[in-house]
């Protein structure tokens, strides 16, 4: 794996939170900044002495206190961004949350596609990947098993997201279709709709 580089003030390019929630198959993550989390299907990992792959299963922003829905604000404001000028607060009222889906690990700089021996440790950092960790973790396709095997509900639409970001990285996007979409295949006998559907919303 490639050295990572840092930033000006002195923290990993591309960290966005910290885990606050671990377990052996997911991490959750809060983030530093509202509505500033990965899109869905992307590549991330816990950024400390063990760390941990994970691909953006779920995101969501609420109310720091769940006690205390939000109300709306927006008569006689124009947009929603209107509405977070006129209420400069609800910065720090409400927090952005992603779940990730574990998905493999580094052992001695190398990647291992299996769930970690032990998961993050609350508070380590979480980094969105870099395009060539991205493009080496999803050279071997070891990884989707684990996510149509997964217990999130809409996992293949996880795995079309990933797939989607994968592949633009590629110089023949469609070629990494067509033969990752051969091991989804194997691994769904009998279900080509499915698999079909996977590789189409892969490609939008």
């Amino acid at each position: 794996m490639n050295a990572k580089k840092k930033n000006k003030g002195g923290l990993s390019d591309g960290i966005i939170g910290e885990v606050i929630r671990a377990s052996s198959t997911e991490f959750e993550t809060q983030c530093y900044e509202l509505y500033q989390f990965p899109p869905l299907g992307s590549l991330v990992i816990s950024d400390d002495e063990n760390p941990v792959f994970g691909i953006v299963s779920h995101s969501v922003t609420e109310s720091l206190d769940p006690s205390r829905t939000p109300r709306p604000r927006g008569p006689g404001l124009e947009n929603v961004k209107a509405i977070y000028e006129e209420s400069p607060q609800l910065n720090n009222l409400l927090t952005s949350r992603f779940t990730a889906i574990t998905v493999g690990y580094l052992k001695d700089q190398s990647i291992v596609m299996r769930l970690s021996p032990v998961p993050p440790r609350i508070l380590s950092l979480t980094r969105i990947c870099t395009d060539s960790e991205l493009n080496e973790f999803s050279s071997d396709f070891d990884f989707v098993s684990r996510l149509l095997n997964s217990s999130f509900a809409s996992s293949d639409d996880v795995l079309a997201s990933f797939l989607n970001i994968a592949s633009s990285l590629r110089t023949d996007p469609d070629q990494y279709l067509i033969d990752i979409g051969k091991e989804i295949a194997s691994l769904l006998p009998g279900q080509m709709r499915r698999v079909n559907l996977i590789l189409r919303n892969a490609s939008i």
